[in-house]
């Protein structure tokens, strides 16, 4: 009897390690994370030329004075990327017109749009953007967060056509290493915002967690 009973425990045993093999398997078969798909919130500028503009507040462009031109850049790329035809206005073309006429964001985004003949506008309103810790000045962690508008420059006088609020955190845990410098500190987080602004105007595949 004692034989049996020790046989039907290893039989239970192998039973369970194995069904905790097959539940694995696929994953691990195949080597991927499981996804899902998330559709785009705005997927309406494939297609489309676009400007666009970049607003911060006077202490923002003090501590960061390319924060308009980095920003307009890097969320171009991530939108080139994922974002079927869509075609941009230089970014450096927008930025020399901030820089020559301060008072450009009272002017109607349909006008903008029209004098560097776009069909949208996308404009980001910096309201956060910092490389370190609010409440712990000596150490490192970015913090970007904005308001996303998109215009059409079809339409004068017109309101957005579609507007998110966007924030990105990097590292998103915990502030820096000890060493990483503040320069890639900002260059991460900035990739980090790009990535989240480009992610609303596409359908994408994300893991499951």
């Amino acid at each position: 009897m004692k034989i049996k009973a020790s046989g039907l425990l290893l039989i239970g045993t192998a039973v369970l390690a194995g069904g905790c093999k097959l539940v694995a398997t696929p994953a691990l078969m195949w080597g991927r994370e499981p996804t899902k798909e998330v559709p785009a919130e705005w997927p309406h500028l494939q297609n489309k030329k676009v400007a666009i503009f970049v607003w911060a507040d006077a202490e923002t462009l003090i501590e960061h004075p390319w924060a308009q031109l980095e920003v307009a850049e890097f969320v171009a790329k991530a939108m080139q990327r994922n974002v079927a035809g869509i075609s941009f206005v230089p970014n450096k073309r927008v930025y020399e017109f901030e820089q020559r006429q301060p008072k450009w964001v009272s002017t109607d985004p349909a006008e903008l749009g029209d004098r560097f003949g776009a069909e949208r506008v996308l404009l980001i309103e910096l309201s956060q953007f910092t490389t370190r810790e609010p409440e712990s000045p000596h150490l490192y962690r970015g913090h970007l967060a904005a308001n996303v508008k998109v215009y059409n420059a079809e339409f004068k006088n017109s309101a957005p056509v579609y507007k998110a609020s966007v924030e990105a955190v990097y590292p998103p845990d915990s502030p820096g290493k000890w060493g990483v410098s503040e320069r890639e500190i900002r260059r991460a987080t900035i990739e980090t915002f790009a990535e989240k602004v480009a992610a609303l105007f596409y359908d994408r595949r994300v893991k499951v967690r």
